[in-house]
């Protein structure tokens, strides 16, 4: 019995001693840095493992034999590789794990002026990509705000009940302190920026780049509380062809079609777009809630690579957009003596734009822009007839290049705006110039392996309000590849405008002299987290805090007279909150998460009371199931609650759902959209219109308007 347990013992031992050992190092392949929480595994078994902090793992028990070692990291290409046991020598074995230019994570930022990678900065950008714009294309093809909604620090305010124009808010503000640009180009300032600033067509972009917080330091006056980049398409290399067709429950129609070509050093994109919209009255008031539109834009860009280092970009952007609003019977059927108020707008958008870079050596880039803008827009109602012309122009030559440890940005600009009232309109207000140069030097200092520091400074002279000196630092620490901390602070102004506050009125009045510039001090940080989970599940979490200070708020006040003119209040814009999201990755699902809650408050000596149209908590949510090529089915949620609109009046929360499904072929797609299933409307809770058929007076709005709205699109690629 001894010799038979000392057998078996023995026998045990044998096997034991066949297992093996695993030991490896895991860095990344461009700065040579340790990853940790990387996974390593065997493949096709339970054995796995992650690395610790300085990029060490060891894997135990592998049988003897050819195994196939995976390693895999979020944000890195997958690396596999078979390693024969038992090993000739134990030594760890060195991976490099290099980045992977599909995901989410590897994204080069241009608003920034640093072209660099979105977790190289020291400023927090979101972003959403060609696949998020691939996909808006087909489920609200006619303007990008439903797609910025979708995120939880973002609020899409409808501004005006009878034109349907839209603005948005972020980090509790007003929407006049988000910059919007096209291409880094900031063309939608004064009267140019009063209709139509987001009916921009998702198939015409590549990519949104969202600045939260104050980044006037970069582009001047008007970022306060945030900015928005719309970068439109460039070519690739083989010729491209997409065609979208779209109609709603609404009787809305969409056409809209891409071209793409490059051949040798010419490259070429085309977009052309038309939307269509009949009126309705939804809730049976004898208004439109959804006015009639006819809009038209058309967008050709001219590339031309003189050589690999140095290449021009020239656009040409027109857009026409006609609306009709107010009693419905009156934009259907025309004026009569019962039905007499209708408001006709017309727009005309015209935008030249030029880009040259030029590369002087691997560190050294030479960038110059410049573009001229003409809006016209035509207003008339109830008598009144207005038109008018703003010419816009913007112009940069920026200077970036590195030195060891530092990259830096000098440049200047000029921003243009000349305003002209036609000569046949009864106004108050009239024609004006304004011009602002500015200088700002930027530096990206590398202080040590895990830390950077930006700092940044610029000077502005206006031609009305004088100068602004606008100071800005950010500090970046990468703790590792996983998880990095953000934190910065700047300045900001924004000169008066009347068209920032209302519409032209003929009882709007000419801004006083003695009006001053808004001042803003704000501040920023983000805590930024990601990894996989059981070599599956991505996970991505962001963490952030801000804080926004505004001295001097612009207000709109009315006079003994019933006349409209814009002061400065006595009281202080005090802004502050956190927002948080997760996105999951798990195979063909995603997810994301966001969590928004803000206090936006007006304070003075005597009250604290609520910014108007902030909703204090945003709760939004989107969820994608995909087989590739062949299916793909989303749900989006929000949920808004405690908002406040004028004179501290708390209104109802409510919830926003949406859903599609699409069917995918191989030049050929089907998308089945449904957006507000629950019908959420505002009229539900209380009248969007008062008063007379003649004389209607328009609440404030805080809530959709449509209901629920069906639409299928069909998409042709090629």
């Amino acid at each position: 019995m001894r010799h038979f347990i000392q057998i078996i013992f023995f026998l045990f031992s044998c096997n034991a001693f066949s297992q093996n050992s695993f030991i490896c190092i895991i860095k990344d392949s461009l700065t040579n840095e340790p990853l940790p929480f990387v996974n390593v595994s065997i493949e096709s078994t339970k054995n796995r493992t992650t690395t610790d902090a300085h990029g060490n793992a060891m894997l135990v028990n592998i049988p003897n034999g050819d195994n196939t070692i995976l390693v895999s990291f979020i944000g890195y290409k997958t690396i596999k590789q078979t390693v024969s046991f038992p090993l000739n020598e134990q030594l760890p074995y060195l991976f490099l794990l290099p980045p992977d230019n599909q995901t989410l994570d590897e994204v080069i930022i241009s608003t920034t002026r640093t072209n660099s990678r979105i977790e190289d900065l020291n400023t927090k950008v979101e972003v959403l990509g060609q696949e998020d714009m691939d996909e808006e294309s087909t489920i609200v093809p006619g303007t990008v705000t439903s797609i910025l909604g979708d995120l939880s620090i973002i609020t899409i305010q409808k501004t005006n009940p009878v034109n349907g124009n839209e603005a948005i808010r972020m980090q509790g503000l007003d929407s006049r302190y988000t910059q919007i640009m096209r291409d880094g180009l900031p063309l939608y300032g004064g009267f140019s920026g009063s209709l139509g600033v987001l009916s921009i067509p998702p198939l015409d972009l590549k990519q949104v780049e969202i600045i939260k917080g104050s980044a006037s330091t970069l582009y001047g006056g008007g970022a306060i509380g945030g900015l928005i980049n719309l970068i439109s398409k460039e070519p690739v290399d083989s010729s491209q062809a997409v065609l979208t067709v779209n109609g709603t429950s609404l009787r809305e129609y969409n056409g809209n079609v891409f071209l793409s070509q490059r051949k040798n050093k010419l490259g070429l994109t085309l977009f052309g777009g038309l939307n269509i919209k009949s009126p309705n009255d939804i809730n049976g008031d004898e208004f439109a809630e959804v006015p009639e539109q006819k809009n038209f834009s058309i967008h050709p860009r001219l590339f031309y690579d003189f050589n690999k280092n140095n290449k021009l970009i020239i656009g040409l952007s027109t857009v026409y957009d006609a609306r009709l609003g107010g009693d419905i019977h009156a934009i259907e059927q025309g004026i009569d003596s019962i039905h007499t108020f209708l408001q006709e707008e017309k727009v005309f958008r015209n935008t030249l734009d030029l880009t040259y870079n030029g590369k002087l050596n691997p560190n050294h880039l030479l960038t110059f822009k410049s573009a001229g803008s003409f809006f016209r827009r035509a207003l008339s109602y109830s008598g009144f007839n207005f038109t008018g012309t703003q010419y816009s122009t913007y112009s940069e030559l920026n200077d970036f290049f590195k030195v060891k440890k530092h990259t830096l940005v000098f440049g200047s600009n000029l921003t243009s705006e000349s305003f002209f009232v036609d000569r046949s309109d009864s106004v108050l207000f009239g024609n004006y110039a304004i011009y602002t140069v500015g200088f700002f030097v930027q530096d990206d200092w590398q202080l040590a392996q895990k830390m950077s520091l930006q700092m940044g400074l610029r000077y502005d002279y206006n031609n009305r309000y004088r100068d602004f000196i606008l100071p800005r630092l950010a500090v970046l620490y990468k703790a590792n590849a996983a998880l990095s901390i953000r934190l910065s602070g700047g300045t900001g102004y924004k000169t008066p405008s009347l068209f920032d506050h209302t519409d032209p009125s003929p009882y709007l009045l000419e801004i006083n002299s003695a009006v001053n510039s808004e001042r803003s001090y704000g501040a920023n940080s983000d805590i930024n987290y990601h990894t996989y989970l059981f070599d599956a599940l991505g996970v991505q979490l962001n963490q952030a805090f801000y804080y926004t200070r505004i001295d001097n708020p612009i207000i709109l006040a009315t006079n003994t007279t019933g006349n409209y003119f814009i002061e400065n209040g006595n009281y202080l814009v005090n802004s502050y909150g956190t927002d948080t999201y997760i996105r999951l990755f798990y195979k063909e699902f995603e997810l994301y998460i966001g969590y928004n809650h803000t206090e936006s408050l007006k304070e003075s000596s005597t009250a604290t009371i609520n910014m108007p149209f902030n909703p204090k908590d945003k709760l939004s949510g989107t969820f994608t199931y995909e087989i590739e090529s062949e299916w793909r089915i989303g749900l989006e949620e929000s949920r808004v609650s405690n908002q406040y609109i004028n004179n501290n009046q708390k209104v109802n929360s409510y919830w926003f759902f949406a859903a599609m499904i699409e069917r995918k072929f191989k030049h050929l797609s089907f998308v089945l959209n449904c957006e507000n299933l629950l019908d959420t409307r505002q009229s539900k809770f209380q009248p969007i219109v008062t008063g007379t058929l003649a004389n209607p007076v328009f609440q404030p709005l805080w809530a959709p308007l449509e209901g629920r709205v069906f639409n299928l699109c069909i998409k042709l690629t090629l």
